[in-house]
C-alpha cells in the first residue's frame, strides 16, 4: 500500500465516520408551549393539566425525553398574558396550547404561523380564530366551549320559584359572551324574568358591578364565569353570600369553592383530547384540516353547604339530576 492510498483510506474512514457520528446524533425533542392566565399555585392541583400530561404518555411520550413542555402562568394580567405569548413565539415552540378565548386571541396574534391547540375556547368563530367548525383554516384548532346561559335560568327558577328579576356579572368583550347572554334573554323572557347586567372587563370593575347589583336588589345571581371573573372568583362568592343571592355559575369547580350550583360542559375531559391534537399536528397533520370539536357532557353540580347558609331547600327532583353533590 502506497503513502497515497493509506492517507485517502484515513480521510475515507474519518469522513464516514463524521456521518455516522452525524447520523447518530439525537433528533429535536418537539417543545409544546402551555399558556395559562391563572397563577401557578392556581394551578397545582389542576386535573385538567394532569390529563393532558396523562395522555401525552399514553402516546408514547416521555417529557423531558421525547416531548418537553413549557408553562407560562400570566397569573391573571392581560398584559402579562400578551408578553408570554410573544415570548413563546420568540423561543420557537413547536406548538401552543391555549385555553379559553382570551388566551387563544393573545397567542393568535402573536403568531399566524405556529400550530395553536386551543381548550374550551368559547366562539372561536366569533372571535375570528376559526373560519369554521369542520374547517377551522389558519393555525388554530382544538376544542370549544358551549355554555347554554338559559339552562342557569332554569335551575335559579327551580330554585327560586317566585323569582322575578336575576343579576348577570359577565364580560362583554369575551367572545363568548354575547350568544350566552342572548340565550338567557330568550329564556327569561319566556318566564317574564327581568335581567340586570353588570359588566365586568377587568377585576377593577367588580367594586362596581356588585353596587350595580346591590341597588338592583335581584332575586337571584347568574355568573358567567370566564377571565377575569373567574380569577376574581372569591370575591364574586363573597358577594353572593352577603347579598344572600342564590347563584348559578358555567363551571362546576367555583360550586366546589362554595357557589350554589353551576350547569356547563365537562371541560377536564378537553385537556386530553387537546394532547390527541398536539400528537396529530406533530406527526404532520395541518391545524386548518383538523375539526374543532364541540362539547358532548354537561353535568349539574349543587353545594348543599352553601344552600343551608341561604336558607334553601334544594327540591329533590332537582338533586335527583345532579351529576355532583357537595356536602
Amino acid at each position: 500500500m502506497n503513502r497515497r492510498t493509506f492517507i485517502g483510506g484515513i480521510a475515507s474512514g474519518l469522513l464516514a465516520a463524521s456521518f455516522s457520528a452525524r447520523g447518530q446524533q439525537p433528533s429535536k425533542i418537539p417543545r409544546v408551549g402551555l399558556l395559562l392566565i391563572g397563577t401557578r399555585d392556581g394551578y397545582v392541583h389542576d386535573d385538567g393539566l394532569a390529563l393532558f400530561r396523562q395522555r401525552l404518555r399514553e402516546l408514547g411520550y416521555v417529557e423531558g425525553k421525547s416531548i418537553q413542555i413549557e408553562e407560562r402562568y400570566a397569573d391573571a394580567s392581560t398584559q402579562r398574558l400578551n408578553e408570554l405569548a410573544r415570548e413563546l413565539v420568540g423561543s420557537k415552540v413547536d406548538i401552543i396550547v391555549t385555553p379559553t378565548v382570551a388566551v387563544t386571541t393573545a397567542a393568535r396574534q402573536a403568531t399566524s404561523t405556529i400550530p395553536i391547540v386551543m381548550i374550551h375556547a368559547g366562539n372561536p368563530i366569533g372571535a375570528g380564530l376559526v373560519a369554521s367548525l369542520a374547517r377551522p383554516g389558519g393555525n388554530v384548532t382544538g376544542l370549544t366551549n358551549m355554555l347554554l346561559g338559559g339552562k342557569q335560568v332554569e335551575l335559579i327558577r327551580e330554585l327560586v320559584p317566585r323569582v322575578a328579576k336575576l343579576g348577570v356579572i359577565i364580560n362583554p368583550t369575551n367572545a363568548g359572551a354575547a350568544p350566552v347572554l342572548a340565550n338567557m334573554t330568550d329564556t327569561a323572557r319566556t318566564f317574564s324574568i327581568g335581567l340586570v347586567v353588570a359588566e365586568v372587563t377587568r377585576a377593577e370593575d367588580l367594586p362596581n358591578a356588585f353596587t350595580v347589583l346591590r341597588n338592583a336588589r335581584p332575586d337571584g345571581l347568574l355568573v358567567m364565569v370566564a377571565s377575569p371573573i373567574g380569577e376574581s372568583h372569591a370575591r364574586v362568592l363573597d358577594f353572593a353570600a352577603s347579598a344572600r343571592l342564590p347563584a348559578s355559575y358555567d363551571s362546576e369547580w367555583i360550586v366546589r369553592e362554595g357557589g350554589l350550583i353551576s350547569y356547563g360542559p365537562v371541560l377536564v375531559e378537553q385537556y386530553g383530547l387537546a394532547a390527541d391534537y398536539v400528537d396529530k399536528i406533530l406527526k404532520g397533520a395541518k391545524p386548518g384540516d383538523l375539526p374543532v370539536q364541540q362539547p358532548t357532557k354537561f353535568r349539574i353540580a349543587i353545594n348543599l353547604k352553601t344552600a343551608k347558609a341561604l336558607g334553601i331547600t334544594i327540591p329533590q327532583s332537582l338533586l335527583l339530576r345532579a351529576d355532583e353533590v357537595i356536602q
